[in-house]
């Protein structure tokens, strides 16, 4: 190779090297996983809300982390954060109010452990416990169907007798009482 080729090879490889190397640098985490998903509906209240990023976040100060969790309507729920071990994941533990039915958006921010970019978003779900039976339309369906069955023995019993149908006659006594009438 002769001494511009050298270098424009050179050139080409230092780029593509500080490329490669400057590209990490520039990634910016992202939300991987949520617990609960966005737009769950529960049947309770989670004892511990989870979100976990593609890349470990800060968390030597509290303003490399925030999270608020805002009741629909107004207020807010206090929580308790910490960041895991490894530093991918952020757990919160509400301290949920008695009546704790209702709509929740979690807000939060994170800064990058690695380049302090931040990343911000929002956790929609919805807290609401299995409404327990109605009583008065179960009662409702059980006498209806009770009452039909009832309806349909009676509709069968009539016709049945009126055809002269008797299944549960023992045989010898219908014998016997052709064999009378005939002599």
């Amino acid at each position: 190779m002769s001494g511009p080729g050298k270098l424009v090879g050179l050139f080409l490889a230092a780029v593509a090297l500080s490329l490669a190397t400057a590209a990490p640098a520039l990634a910016q985490p992202r939300l991987t996983e949520s617990t609960p998903k966005q737009d769950a509906r529960l049947g309770r209240p989670p004892q511990v809300v989870r979100l976990c990023f593609s890349e470990p976040i800060a968390r030597s100060g509290s303003a490399d982390y925030t999270l608020s969790l805002a009741r629909a309507g107004g207020g807010t729920v206090p929580l308790t954060a910490s960041p895991s071990e490894d530093g991918t994941c952020l757990e919160a533990r509400p301290s949920w109010p008695q009546q704790a039915a209702g709509a929740y958006t979690l807000f939060w921010m994170v800064r990058q452990e690695q380049g302090g970019q931040s990343l911000s978003g929002s956790l929609t779900f919805t807290v609401a416990p299995p409404e327990p039976p109605d009583v008065l339309r179960l009662a409702i369906l059980t006498t209806v169907s009770v009452a039909g069955a009832a309806a349909a023995g009676l509709v069968l019993t009539l016709i049945r007798r009126s055809i002269g149908y008797e299944p549960h006659r023992p045989q010898a006594e219908a014998e016997s009482e052709s064999l009378v009438g005939h002599h």
